[in-house]
Order: C-alpha cells, then sequence, then structure tokens
C-alpha cells in the first residue's frame, strides 16, 4: 500500500511567483547568455520540470484518492494496493529524478535570470513535497485511530496504554492484539486482526516514504540555500560592474572637462602671444619709423 511521510503544511506556490516566472522566461527567450546551456536547451528544461512536478501533483492527488478509498474498505483491496503501489513507486522514481536535475541545472554556470529560474521551479518542487508528505502523514494518522478503533472493538475493556502500544504496531502491540483475538467472543475478530495487520504493513512502509520525502525535502532546502548564495554573489557582481562602469563615466567627465580646460588654456596662451606680437610691431614700426 501507500508509503507515508511527515506531515507539514504545502506552502503555497504564489501567482505572484508565476507570474515573475513567466515574464522571466520571456526575458530569457530574448536575452540569454553563452554561459552552460543554450537558451533554447535551457528553457526547454524548465519546462520539462514544470511538466514534471505537475505530473507528481496528479500522482499525490491520486495517492490521496487511493488513501481515501482504502480507508473505506472493511477488508483488504488488491486492487486498491496495487494501485497504490505502481503510484506510490512512479512519485518516488519522478521526485528523484526531478530534483537530480535541479541539482544539475544549479551547478552549471548561471546568470541572474537562470538564477531566479531555477529557485522558482525548486520552490515548486518543495511546495509538491510537502503536499505529498501532508497527505501521507494524514493517512498514517487515520489509519492509526482506525487500527485502535478495532482493537477497542475486540477488546472493549482495553487500557489507552494497550490501544497506543497496537497503534504503534510494536511487538508488544501485536501480542495484545492476538491475545485479545483468541479470547474474544466478537465473531470478526480475526478479520478485524487481518485487517490490523495488513494496515500496520501500510504503516511501517509509510514510515519508509515518510523518511524518504524528509530527506528529499532536506536536499532541496539545501540546494536553494546555495543557489541563494549564487544570486547573491551575481548581484554583487552586477552591483560591482555598475559601481565600476559609473566610476568610468565620472573619470571619462572628469577627463572631457580637463581636456576642453587645456584647450581653452591654450587658445588664451595663443590670443596672448598674438596681442604681444601685434605689440611688438607696433612699437618697433612706431620706432624705426619716427627715425
Amino acid at each position: 500500500m501507500s508509503q507515508s511521510s511527515p506531515g507539514f503544511p504545502p506552502l503555497p506556490f504564489s501567482a505572484q511567483a508565476q507570474s515573475q516566472q513567466s515574464h522571466e522566461l520571456n526575458n530569457l527567450a530574448a536575452n540569454g547568455n553563452g554561459n552552460g546551456p543554450t537558451r533554447g536547451d535551457f528553457l526547454n528544461e524548465i519546462s520539462g520540470l514544470q511538466e514534471s512536478i505537475d505530473h507528481l501533483n496528479n500522482n499525490v492527488r491520486l495517492i490521496s484518492s487511493l488513501h481515501t478509498r482504502s480507508l473505506n474498505t472493511t477488508s483488504s483491496d488488491d486492487s486498491i494496493t496495487s494501485e497504490l503501489d505502481r503510484v506510490t513507486l512512479e512519485a518516488r522514481t519522478l521526485s528523484n529524478a526531478i530534483r537530480d536535475k535541479i541539482a544539475r541545472l544549479a551547478n552549471e554556470p548561471n546568470d541572474e535570470m537562470r538564477a531566479n529560474q531555477i529557485k522558482l521551479v525548486k520552490s515548486k518542487f518543495m511546495d509538491a513535497i510537502q503536499e505529498y508528505r501532508r497527505v501521507e502523514q494524514d493517512f498514517s494518522n487515520k489509519s492509526k485511530q482506525r487500527v485502535g478503533r478495532q482493537f477497542k472493538i475486540v477488546k472493549p475493556e482495553a487500557t489507552e496504554a494497550e490501544v497506543q502500544q497496537v497503534m504503534d504496531h510494536s511487538s508488544s502491540g501485536t501480542q495484545i492484539f492476538s491475545d485479545a483475538v483468541l479470547s474474544s467472543s466478537y465473531g470478526e475478530a480475526r478479520a478485524a486482526y487481518r485487517e490490523v495487520q495488513a494496515r500496520q504493513q501500510d504503516l511501517i512502509q509509510m514510515e519508509t516514504t515518510l523518511a524518504e520525502l524528509a530527506q528529499l525535502f532536506n536536499d532541496m532546502a539545501i540546494l536553494v540555500e546555495q543557489q541563494d548564495q549564487t544570486i547573491k554573489q551575481i548581484e554583487g557582481v552586477a552591483i560591482d560592474v555598475n559601481v565600476n562602469t559609473e566610476k568610468g563615466l565620472a573619470s571619462t567627465e572628469d577627463a572631457v572637462r580637463i581636456a576642453k580646460a587645456i584647450r581653452r588654456k591654450k587658445w588664451i596662451f595663443f590670443w596672448c602671444c598674438v596681442f604681444i606680437v601685434v605689440i611688438l610691431a607696433l612699437i618697433l614700426g612706431l620706432y624705426f619709423g619716427l627715425k
């Protein structure tokens, strides 16, 4: 049957983030650079990731529906179990593939535009993981509650400690339930015991899924932190470039002003020299003319 995940509230992928992603995709198509994959390759990879995440969300919704059907049956249904195992395996395989693809893109050379795109896809994927964890944890809790109710039917005088042991599918809890079935006058006691055994196996499998999804979420959280550092570095470089550009422009303006001042002084010096030459010529002319 299904496997579970730690239940945490999903983190909604906001419409604002989706709008920003769409806007940046359009900008990237027009302004991509030559680092890493080509513009078209990168956009195709992002689109492929979005489709895969949508597929994963569909799988999670199907898993939730199958969980509900399973809880509504009084005995193990092989068709539900088989379908749930198939979809759960597909969701696990798909999740790992998405994680690996995002990690690969994050480790390739990226500019600010691509880094932001990868960050948004990561956020959407983490939302999907959170929802998967919530669905699995919800089913785990409801399955345990059902196990407890079944045990109370078989042994109405059971203590809360005994019920908890059975719900926790411990070895002592299994023995307690087995003893209760042997001494019970309830006609359906053995059927209830078989159902509880089946659900306890489901709970064991769900614990494995919980651990896998928790690790998957942690992997993505680490990638997000690393990507944030990359974006900050890119933004820092962009700021440095802008500062250096502004300094360069200021230096150019200073050089232009100095050049203009030098030219102006040259012209002043030139006309001063012309004036002096004219005065000397007049003086000499007058001097020799009077002789």
